[in-house]
């Protein structure tokens, strides 16, 4: 059963092998990169941030107040 396998299958195969390996990896480098941004406003987030709670625990922030 083993003697099918020669030099003369093994190699052209493995060729084969990474030629396919190589062709299908350089397809996946070519996509687009994902956009891995957060979805959330950081800015809003900051700036509507409850500070005026931080002065509970010591901490004074200027400018900090309940919004509204």
């Amino acid at each position: 059963m083993t003697e099918i396998f020669t030099v003369e299958i093994i190699l052209p195969t493995a060729i084969v092998g990474n030629s396919l390996l190589v062709t299908i990896m350089g397809f996946l480098m070519m996509r687009e990169p994902k956009d891995d941004r957060p979805k959330v406003d950081i800015d809003a987030v900051v700036r509507n941030a409850p500070y005026h709670l931080l002065e509970g625990t010591g901490i004074k922030v200027e400018g900090a107040g309940p919004i509204g």
